[in-house]
């Protein structure tokens, strides 16, 4: 884990800055997430055996994230 405050890491399908956040964005569009309602969320178990948890905003950019 970084040092700096919200740096987590780097996401391998792209090269973008994951931070932390109060309100959860889209791992495909960066769109903040509407939490009072369902959206789907991939689990991805990387080689050290951590879990990541990807949330999107919908099945669309769901699907979209998976195909890259």
């Amino acid at each position: 884990m970084n040092d700096t405050p919200g740096m987590e890491k780097r996401d391998g399908r792209r090269d973008v800055t994951i931070t932390r956040s109060v309100t959860p964005v889209c791992s495909h569009c960066d769109r903040p997430i509407d939490t009072t309602a369902w959206y789907p969320i991939v689990t991805e178990t990387k080689e050290d055996g951590s879990v990541v948890l990807h949330s999107f905003c919908d099945e669309t950019c769901q699907a979209a994230w998976s195909r890259q």
